[in-house]
């Protein structure tokens, strides 16, 4: 059941991240849908399964504040995957703000698609590779 649970997840998601690589620059897609409507529905999702599970077993065992305690709450496939629709609901937000911005600022195509797709790939680093292109960019005039 986790596994499906996982799967509709990252379905939503990757759907979702398709239309935001593709037409960035439409407000339903990267403001309404990538923004607010898909990582609202990823959250609930989330909010259900870790109410459950503290419903179920209680507060997590262990101390999750060293990586041992963290492996042992994780080891429970459902919190793995809520875990993992967490970073599904984060990097979307990003996703849509970078979005956004760079199509507000003009900044070429190819920096704007590695980002995003990076951005769903590995967070940070797309995030990075938005802010420094953007530097670098508004430090040469070619953006606002």
């Amino acid at each position: 059941m986790a596994d499906t649970f996982f799967q509709a997840t990252n379905t939503l998601a990757l759907l979702a991240w398709i239309m935001l690589v593709l037409v960035p620059g439409k407000r339903l897609v990267s403001g309404v849908l990538c923004a607010v409507i898909v990582p609202a529905a990823l959250a609930l999702a989330y909010t259900g399964v870790i109410g459950w599970k503290l419903a179920t077993n209680g507060p997590p065992p262990g101390d999750v504040m060293t990586l041992a305690g963290l492996r042992e709450v994780f080891s429970d496939d459902w919190v793995f995957a809520a875990a993992w629709t967490h970073y599904l609901v984060f990097d979307m937000v990003v996703g849509a703000w970078i979005a956004r911005d760079s199509v507000k600022r003009g900044m070429p195509w190819v920096l704007r698609t590695l980002a995003l797709v990076l951005t769903f790939l590995a967070g940070p680093v797309g995030f990075l590779i938005h802010v420094v292109g953007r530097g670098v960019l508004r430090r040469t005039g070619s953006v606002e």
